[in-house]
């Protein structure tokens, strides 16, 4: 009779568990769902300086451009994290910047024809529209953190969808824009935007519970001053704003380097297609990876590679030197995009994970400006190839400065470098 009673409860835990399984795959699929579809609309704002371009913006004006959604990011990116943080709910948000930064992407175009005091009203919508738009894969990256750390789920496998609609849709759209103009991408984001904010509204994860049943809480509550406590966010902070400057410049003015060695704005969706097909299986392997690096070593590794990408590109004579060299990227961007979110996850207080995460996305901002104002100068007066070559030593002394904050940290300070950080 014992072993009977052994027998029925084993066969009770494995249906149980087999539930589980069942549920916990549903959710992943959920998950995967919202980053494929929105990662589609990201696919998009890549072509917002072939935009400018088509109209007759110069490389001076594109930085100009940039460095105001750079200046209106830095507060944007923080002030969304904050208020997600402030009333318990990073999906609400995301939800509400997502809508009116598609809304008003669409308008882009028609902005074209505007102008205030001879300025184009450009450098107004722009700047307004990525206020909403840029911080919401900060804001969804946090919320998929959460969800994964709950629920036991691989983040990096999650993210991995996102990068293959990404690679997906810029393979796409390097075949549609030269049918249809680049003035196609601003109308149809409304409509590949829908899904993604229809399954943020009605899928639910377990981290949307966290906040229920509590009050927002004050700014006071809040105690932001924690984040600047600890050594290892604050160097990794320190870190991503002189990381990104080339980074962001790499990124921008990639259109001008494909101009320069004779290519066609039609192939630079190709390049970002490539790209993110390479991200896919480094952030499948993020797991693994994880159960034997330190999260920081693998951001160590990303940014080699990002630097090997830049001082090649300064050697670039053909565009199909530019496709291979763009593999670079793919690896270090599938190595970065997981690990920096996060390493950063893992460090940041409980309380503060939304505010932190888009914290660092102002970095990006911070950067946009000097990548953008300085490099805008650099390329009329040195040219994009020399521009290049300074953005990969930029990249290799950035490393440096990361490395030496452990090597400072533990030996100096007595603090302990951060280990492996699963879930």
């Amino acid at each position: 009779m014992k072993e009977d009673n052994n027998n029925l409860e084993q066969t009770k835990n494995s249906v149980e568990e087999t539930q589980e399984t069942k549920k916990s795959n549903v959710q992943f699929y959920k998950y995967a769902a919202i980053n494929f579809t929105f990662f589609i609309t990201m696919t998009f704002g890549g072509y917002v300086t072939v935009f400018l371009q088509s109209i007759g913006f110069n490389a001076q004006q594109v930085g100009m451009v940039t460095a105001l959604n750079s200046g209106v990011g830095i507060f944007a990116s923080p002030f969304w994290g904050m208020l997600s943080d402030k009333i318990r709910s990073v999906k609400k948000v995301a939800i509400f910047a997502l809508t009116i930064g598609a809304l008003t992407f669409a308008l882009i175009p028609f902005a074209s024809r505007l102008s205030i005091g001879g300025m184009s009203f450009l450098f107004v919508l722009i700047p307004v529209t990525m206020f909403f738009r840029n911080p919401v894969m900060s804001l969804i990256d946090n919320w998929m953190l959460r969800n994964a750390r709950e629920e036991k789920l691989n983040y990096g496998a999650l993210r991995a969808y996102g990068a293959l609609s990404f690679a997906l849709a810029a393979l796409a759209l390097g075949y549609i824009i030269p049918l249809t103009g680049v003035e196609f991408i601003f109308g149809i984001n409304i409509i590949f935007a829908l899904p993604a904010i229809f399954l943020l509204v009605f899928v639910r994860g377990s981290a949307d519970d966290e906040g229920s049943g509590k009050k927002n809480l004050t700014f006071k509550e809040m105690q932001i001053g924690q984040l600047f406590k600890n050594y290892h966010l604050v160097t990794y902070i320190f870190f991503t704003v002189f990381q990104r400057i080339p980074f962001q410049s790499s990124m921008i003015f990639l259109p001008f380097l494909i101009y320069e060695v004779g290519g066609n704005i039609a192939q630079l969706g190709l390049i970002m297609g490539i790209r993110a097909l390479v991200e896919i299986p480094m952030m499948l392997l993020l797991k693994p990876l994880r159960h034997r690096f330190p999260l920081y070593v693998l951001i160590i590794a990303a940014t080699t590679f990002f630097m090997l990408e830049a001082i090649l590109y300064s050697t670039a004579n053909s565009f199909t030197m530019i496709i291979v060299i763009s593999i670079f990227h793919g690896i270090g961007n599938g190595l970065m995009i997981p690990s920096g979110a996060s390493y950063v996850f893992s460090l940041a207080p409980e309380h503060l994970k939304a505010t932190t995460q888009t914290m660092l996305a102002s970095t990006t901002a911070v950067a946009g400006i000097l990548g953008g104002l300085v490099g805008g100068f650099l390329i009329m007066r040195i040219g994009i190839q020399q521009f290049y070559l300074i953005l990969g030593i930029m990249l290799s002394i950035a490393l440096v400065l990361f490395i030496l904050s452990f090597i400072i940290g533990e030996k100096v300070l007595g603090i302990k470098r951060p280990g492996l950080s699963l879930h």
